[in-house]
């Protein structure tokens, strides 16, 4: 049986209540300043209390459901329990990533990738664990929060760039002098890639391999995705995020251990060898989908 949500909180927050009927005024204010916000979620009341009780902190219930940031608990409580008009909303949130860029002065394609890490990170739950943006506790906004997370990454992503610079810099040079030897290490890399990705490709289960095919080799959108699927658009986005993330973790696993590198520089080789890796995609999904 599902508790009432004034009574999950009077319950489990561990802080003194004032009166039942003061607490529940207090939280009727924490959800209409949630669905104010966020006008297309569909939020779960009951989780919602769940979530929250544990986030709060004050001298009583009511005073620290009215300190509490409502509207950014509510996004990161319904994101917590995968509901998808919430992953889909979160998307607005990802501007605090262009903020962080122009703070560290990152490029527009590390800022993309830091879009998607996140969308992968705060969304997707992994190895029976929930997503990570389960891990905002409430302590100042959650755009904040999100800015500081990607601040984190963009440094890390600029510095793992700089060590790679020198090395791309002279295959680039010895690519421009179209030198025999960076041919022959080109159509290596390429073959190696090829086997990869192949086997990348093999390693999804057949529900990601159809995704990628319909999205990338069959150029469906999200909305015609879902509905091949029969659910909603940001469901289908979510799945497609997790199959995204799938192909590339496995492509980079794999080409690692074929060429023995570490997995932060197979980057370099990919780049290397980027002119073939879109249309190596698309004629691999086709393959295993025929």
């Amino acid at each position: 049986m599902t508790l009432d949500p004034v009574d999950v909180l009077i319950t489990t927050a561990g802080l003194e209540a004032p009166s039942r009927p003061a607490v529940a005024a207090a939280w009727s204010e924490v959800v209409e300043i949630a669905r104010g916000a966020w006008p297309m979620v569909e939020l779960d009341i009951a989780k919602l209390a769940e979530f929250v009780a544990p986030r709060l902190a004050g001298a009583d219930l009511v005073s620290a459901l009215a300190a509490a940031p409502a509207a950014d608990l509510a996004i990161a409580s319904a994101c917590t329990a995968l509901e998808p008009s919430a992953q889909g909303a979160f998307e607005s949130l990802l501007v605090e990533v262009n903020a962080a860029g122009a703070s560290t002065n990152a490029t527009k394609d590390q800022v993309e990738e830091v879009k998607q890490l996140l969308r992968v990170q705060m969304l997707v739950p992994k190895d029976g664990k929930p997503p990570a943006i389960a891990g905002y506790r409430g302590k100042g906004s959650l755009r904040g929060w999100l800015r500081i997370t990607a601040t984190r990454e963009l440094i890390r992503f600029k510095k793992k760039a700089s060590r790679m610079e020198p090395t791309l810099k002279g295959l680039s040079k010895l690519g421009d002098d179209t030198d025999p030897v960076m041919d022959n290490l080109k159509a290596e890399y390429r073959a190696e890639f090829a086997t990869a990705l192949r086997e990348a490709i093999t390693d999804l289960t057949p529900e990601d391999r159809t995704l990628l095919r319909q999205q990338i080799a069959d150029q469906m959108s999200i909305d015609e995705v879902g509905a091949a699927f029969g659910v909603h658009r940001a469901t289908a986005a979510r799945w497609l995020t997790r199959a995204r993330g799938a192909l590339v973790s496995a492509t980079h696993k794999r080409l690692a251990q074929r060429l023995k590198l570490p997995i932060e520089e197979v980057d370099s080789v990919i780049r290397l060898v980027q002119s073939k890796l879109d249309a190596s995609v698309v004629r691999y999904l086709r393959e295993e989908g025929s």
